[in-house]
C-alpha cells in the first residue's frame, strides 16, 4: 500500500512538473477557490443558531446571567444594548429553569429574603431600613407581573411614629413604571397600581401615591379631590350608558339592513343629583276618637253700684248704705276631643345617574337590490328604504332604548347611501404588484442560472479541458520518435524507470528491424484498444484492393476490345 501511494505521488509530481507554469498557476488558483468554497460551505452548515433566552434585562441581571453561562461553558450572544441574551435553541428551556431556581433574572430586586440572613449585632435602624427595602422589593415584583409593565421602581417614605396624633405624618409613595413599547395603561390599571401600593402600606391613602411613567408623565390623578374623582366617574358612567344604547340600536337594525349598514349615536343627559325625599300622607276618613276632655267653670260675683260723691270715701267698703248692688254670674264650658288620624310617611332617595333626556341619531344605508341584466349578469343596485320601513325602524329604536317624547327625548332616523371603499381596484393593484414582483424574481433567477450555465460552459469546461489536455499529438511529441532519441533519453536518464519497460538495446542491432517491431507493437496496441475501428479499416483495405483489381481487369478488357476492332477493320 505504501509503495502504491508512493508511485501515485511520484506520477502526480511528474505530471505537475511536466505542465507549463501557466497551467500550474491556474490549477493552484482553482484549487484555492474550491477549498475556500468548501470551507465557507462547512462553516455555514456548521454555524450555531441562537434563540432568545432572556429579553429586556437590566444591566445587573444581564451580567449575572452571562456569568452563569460562562461557568457552564454554554455559547451565547448579547445584543449591543446588553438587554437581550440568546443561546442555542436546545439549551433554552433547561437554562430558564436553572436560572429561575437561582432567582434570576430578578436577583437585583430584593424582597423579604433580606431577612434570611440576620446577625446578632443588627441595630433597630438597620432593621427598619431592611424592612423598607423588602417592602419596596415585594411591591416591585408584584407590579412587574402586570401585563405591559417591563419593570418598575417603588420609593416609600415611611415617617417615624409619634406619640401625639396631631404630629403624626402620613406615609407617601412614588412609583415609576417602565412600560413595553406601544403599551398604554388605562385609568383603571393606573388606579389598580395606586390602590395596590396604598393598601400594602399602613396608614397610606390612594391620594398619597404618585405614579409616573419612564418619560416623566404623571399617570395618577389627584384622588384626594372628591369633586374631580366624582366628575371622572360620572363621565365614565355616561359614556358606558351611551355605548350600551348604541350597541342595542346597531344590534337590532343590523339584522334587517345588514351588518355594517347602520350607524347610531346616542347622547344621554343624566341626573347625578343626590335627592332624599320624605312624603307624609293623612287618611281623614279613617279617623277615630282617641280621648275626650271636658271642663265646666261657674263664677258668681256681687258688687255695689257706682253711686255717691266722687272720691276715696265713697269707694271704701262699708261706708255706703242703701246703695243697690250689681250681680254678675259667669259660666264657662270647655271640651277637647283628640282624634287618631292614620298617616303614611315615605322617605325616598332618588338614584344617581337617572336619564333626564335622550338624543338618538341613526343613519341607515340604502337597500341593496340585485337585478339580472340583458346580458345575464347580476347587477347590484342601491335603493332607498320606503317611508313605512323607516317608521318601523323608528318604532324599534324607540322601544329598544326607551325613548319618551313627553320627557323631551328626540329620535331621528335618516336613510343615506354609505360611501364604499373601492377594494376591487386595490386588489387589482396588489395582484399586479405581486405579479410584477414574481416576474422580476423569475427574470433575476433566470439571469443568474444563465450566467452560471455560461460560466460552466464557456469558462469551467474549457479550463478543465485545457488543464487535463492529453491528445495523441502531445503523447507522440512526449515519447521518443526514433531509436537515436530513445537511446539518448535512456543514456541521460530523462525517463526514469524506462529500463522496466524498454529492454536494454544491444550495440549491434538492425535499426529497420527494431523500428518495424515498434510499429508492429503500436499497431497491435491500437487494434486492441479499438477492434471495431480496426475491422472497419481492414474492410476498407480489402474493398480497396478488390476495387483496384476490378479496375485493372476492366482496363485490360477495354484494351483487348479496342485491338480486336482495329484488326477487323483492317481486314475488311
Amino acid at each position: 500500500m505504501t509503495e502504491y501511494l508512493r508511485r501515485v505521488f511520484d506520477q502526480t509530481f511528474k505530471f505537475l512538473k511536466a505542465q507549463p507554469p501557466i497551467k500550474l498557476a491556474a490549477a493552484g488558483i482553482t484549487a484555492a477557490g474550491i477549498l475556500v468554497g468548501l470551507a465557507a460551505m462547512f462553516f455555514w452548515a456548521g454555524r450555531t443558531t441562537f434563540a432568545p433566552l432572556m429579553t429586556n434585562l437590566n444591566p445587573e441581571d444581564s451580567a449575572n446571567i452571562m456569568r452563569v453561562l460562562r461557568e457552564k461553558r454554554i455559547p451565547f450572544q448579547v445584543d449591543p444594548s446588553g438587554r437581550n441574551i440568546t443561546v442555542p435553541p436546545e439549551n433554552v428551556d433547561i437554562l430558564r429553569l436553572e436560572l429561575a431556581t437561582m432567582g434570576l433574572p430578578q436577583s437585583s430586586v430584593i424582597g423579604y429574603e433580606v431577612f434570611d440572613k440576620q446577625s446578632l449585632g443588627t441595630t433597630s435602624f438597620v432593621q427598619k431600613v431592611n424592612q423598607k427595602r423588602a417592602l419596596e422589593g415585594e411591591l416591585m415584583r408584584t407590579i412587574n407581573t402586570i401585563r405591559g409593565v417591563r419593570r418598575s421602581r417603588v420609593h416609600l417614605a415611611l415617617p417615624q411614629k409619634s406619640a401625639f396624633v396631631e404630629d403624626q405624618k402620613k406615609a407617601t409613595a412614588s412609583v415609576v413604571l417602565d412600560l413595553e413599547p406601544g403599551t398604554v395603561l388605562n385609568e383603571k390599571q393606573v388606579y389598580g397600581v395606586g390602590n395596590l401600593v396604598s393598601r400594602a402600606v399602613e396608614g397610606m391613602e390612594l391620594g398619597d401615591v404618585v405614579i409616573v411613567d419612564s418619560n416623566g408623565k404623571t399617570l395618577s390623578k389627584n384622588a384626594s379631590d372628591s369633586l374631580a374623582a366624582a366628575t371622572t366617574s360620572q363621565l365614565d358612567f355616561q359614556q358606558k350608558i351611551e355605548s350600551d344604547f348604541e350597541k342595542r340600536i346597531e344590534s337590532i337594525l343590523s339584522k334587517v339592513v345588514g351588518d355594517g349598514h347602520v350607524a347610531a349615536k346616542v347622547t344621554a343627559e343624566l341626573d347625578f343629583a343626590q335627592v332624599n325625599e320624605t312624603q307624609t300622607t293623612y287618611d281623614a276618613d279613617g279617623a277615630a276618637v282617641l280621648s275626650v276632655e271636658r271642663r265646666n267653670d261657674t263664677m258668681n260675683h256681687v258688687r255695689p253700684g257706682p253711686v255717691g260723691a266722687a272720691g276715696a270715701a265713697s269707694n271704701l267698703p262699708g261706708q255706703q248704705s242703701g246703695i243697690p248692688e250689681v250681680r254678675s254670674d259667669t259660666t264657662k264650658a270647655n271640651e277637647v276631643v283628640n282624634n287618631l288620624v292614620p298617616q303614611t310617611v315615605r322617605r325616598t332617595t332618588k338614584p344617581v345617574g337617572s336619564v333626564k333626556r335622550l338624543s338618538v341619531a341613526v343613519l341607515v344605508d340604502g337597500k341593496t337590490v340585485k337585478t339580472v341584466g340583458k346580458d345575464g349578469k347580476t347587477e347590484a343596485k342601491v335603493e332607498a328604504w320606503p317611508a313605512d320601513k323607516l317608521k318601523e325602524f323608528e318604532d324599534l329604536v324607540a322601544s329598544a332604548v326607551g325613548v319618551d317624547r313627553k320627557r323631551g327625548d328626540s329620535l331621528e332616523i335618516r336613510n343615506m347611501e354609505f360611501t364604499r371603499e373601492d377594494f376591487d381596484e386595490a386588489q387589482k393593484l396588489l395582484a399586479e404588484k405581486e405579479q410584477k414582483s414574481y416576474l422580476q424574481n423569475m427574470v433575476i433567477y433566470a439571469i443568474i442560472g444563465l450566467v452560471i450555465g455560461c460560466f460552466f460552459l464557456f469558462v469551467v469546461r474549457p479550463f478543465i479541458k485545457w488543464i487535463t489536455e492529453n491528445t495523441v499529438e502531445s503523447v507522440d511529441t512526449f515519447l521518443p520518435q526514433t531509436i537515436e532519441e530513445l537511446e539518448r533519453m535512456q543514456k541521460n536518464s530523462n525517463l526514469p524507470g524506462i529500463e522496466d519497460v524498454v529492454p536494454v538495446l544491444p550495440e549491434k542491432m538492425d535499426p529497420e528491424k527494431v523500428e518495424g517491431e515498434m510499429i508492429k507493437e503500436k499497431i497491435v496496441t491500437l487494434v486492441d484498444a479499438n477492434p471495431h475501428k480496426a475491422a472497419l479499416i481492414l474492410k476498407d483495405w480489402l474493398h480497396a484492393d478488390a476495387k483496384k483489381k476490378a479496375e485493372k481487369e476492366k482496363e485490360k478488357n477495354n484494351e483487348e476490345g479496342g485491338g480486336g476492332g482495329k484488326g477487323k477493320s483492317a481486314s475488311a
